[in-house]
C-alpha cells in the first residue's frame, strides 16, 4: 500500500473560466446582444412617437380652448346684438324708426 498523499484534482483556471475573452464567448452571446439591442431601438422609437402624440393632442386641446372661447365670444355678440334695444338703435341709424301707430289687423 502506498501511504502517500492522495492526489487531488483541482482544476486550473481554464477550467474553471473557459475563454472569458474568447471569441466563441462573444459569439455565443451575439444572437442575445442583438435582440437586446433591437428591444432597445424598438422603445426608443415607441417612446419618441408617444411624446409626439402627446404634443400634438396638447397642441390640439389648446386650439379647442381658443376655438371654444372664439365661440363663446361670437355667441354673447349674436346675443347682444339681437336685443331689441340694440336693433332699435340700429334701425334708427339706418334711417327706419319705429311703429307710431298699431298694426291694423286685416279680416277675411
Amino acid at each position: 500500500m502506498d501511504h502517500s498523499a492522495p492526489h487531488i484534482n483541482t482544476p486550473d483556471d481554464s477550467e474553471i473560466n473557459p475563454g472569458i475573452n474568447s471569441r466563441e464567448n462573444i459569439t455565443r452571446f451575439l444572437p442575445f446582444l442583438l435582440f437586446l439591442s433591437g428591444i432597445m431601438i424598438i422603445y426608443i422609437f415607441l417612446s419618441h412617437r408617444t411624446e409626439r402624440k402627446i404634443r400634438k393632442i396638447e397642441k390640439l386641446n389648446r386650439e379647442v380652448k381658443e376655438l371654444y372661447s372664439e365661440y363663446i365670444t361670437l355667441q354673447t355678440e349674436i346675443l347682444n346684438g339681437s336685443r331689441s334695444s340694440n336693433l332699435e338703435q340700429l334701425m334708427l341709424e339706418k334711417g327706419i324708426k319705429p311703429a307710431t301707430e298699431p298694426p291694423v289687423l286685416i279680416k277675411k
